[in-house]
């Protein structure tokens, strides 16, 4: 049996519950890792309200990423890899326990702690593709991040900067403003206001959704390139075509979970894991245990949390 938090219906932050459970079975193609930390992401939160893989089955064990020790793989598996310390993505990483893909572990280097390898997989991963495998980021643009204080932005405000960007954060305080300066943002604005900003902007990353929709259609230059990749403040309404084409603008998507070429993926990962060891990004972790989980959603949802959070496991 090992510990996971898990909820059985779905809810506010209270449904998340500690328990007993058996551990997870080694199958083909995985790995078994003791998990020490484990990351938490606001798509938990729609998770367990149910605004996000509802269709999959209840009870579940909340997370998707983490970092801990291999302590098992299966048949098929490379024994090496055994008693290695790994970051990883995978859901149910809330637990002593998770079983991971092969094709999501990552080899965690010695100069990065725990608490930092369980921080960086969801997060900063995403804000890498954002930049580079969608909006193909290039130096000397200008780049507008929305969140710029969350977990995401600050590892895309400091990843848009090495890649020589101009860097403009939206933030919803002025805490979250000096926050967003302090990762390396050249200006930040408290909330939506576009007349600074008309037409200033060739990539804008959007994880707000409908609360920065016109904000995109003012902001973006001809040709501008709209990266939607969440929508913290509700679902963001159907993009109009005669808009896009008066402007020439490209909108996508982004999800970590969409299936990638391995070499697509490797890249990433060597990209975000040097950024980290060389400190060219600094994610400001914040630990918590499992028993505090319910609150740090809570944080999450009041969005007043700064930062990457991360829940303390083993």
């Amino acid at each position: 049996m090992m510990r996971a938090v898990r909820f059985h219906r779905f809810g506010g932050p209270e449904v998340l519950q500690v328990e007993r459970v058996p551990k997870p079975t080694v199958t083909p193609g995985h790995a078994l890792v003791d998990v020490v930390a484990a990351g938490v992401n606001f798509a938990d939160t729609e998770r367990r309200r149910g605004l996000y893989l509802a269709a999959e089955p209840l009870p579940a064990i909340t997370g998707f990423e983490g970092a801990g020790v291999v302590s098992a793989v299966g048949s098929t598996f490379d024994a090496a890899w055994v008693g290695k310390r790994v970051a990883f993505v995978s859901p149910a990483s809330t637990a002593d326990c998770c079983l991971v893909h092969v094709s999501r572990l990552i080899h965690l280097p010695d100069t990065l702690s725990m608490v930092e390898g369980a921080a960086f997989p969801v997060q900063g991963l995403s804000a890498w593709h954002v930049l580079h495998t969608m909006a193909s980021v290039r130096a000397g643009e200008t780049v507008c991040v929305t969140a710029a204080a969350g977990g995401v932005g600050q590892a895309a405000i400091q990843l848009a900067r090495a890649a020589g960007a101009t860097v403009i954060g939206i933030v919803s305080s002025e805490a979250k403003r000096k926050v967003a300066l302090e990762r390396g943002a050249h200006e930040v604005f408290v909330g939506f206001t576009a007349e600074a900003l008309i037409s200033r902007v060739d990539v804008l990353l959007d994880s707000v959704g409908r609360d920065a929709f016109e904000f995109g259609f003012q902001v973006l230059k001809p040709y501008g390139r709209w990266v939607c990749f969440g929508d913290a403040s509700g679902p963001a309404p159907a993009f109009p075509s005669q808009r896009l084409l008066e402007r020439s603008l490209k909108v996508c998507g982004w999800w970590l979970r969409t299936p990638m070429a391995p070499d697509v993926w490797a890249h990433g990962v060597s990209a975000v894991v040097d950024a980290l060891v060389q400190k060219k990004v600094v994610i400001d972790v914040h630990p918590s245990p499992m028993s505090g989980l319910a609150d740090v959603h809570r944080a999450l949802e009041s969005r007043a949390s700064m930062g990457k959070h991360v829940v303390q496991v083993g």
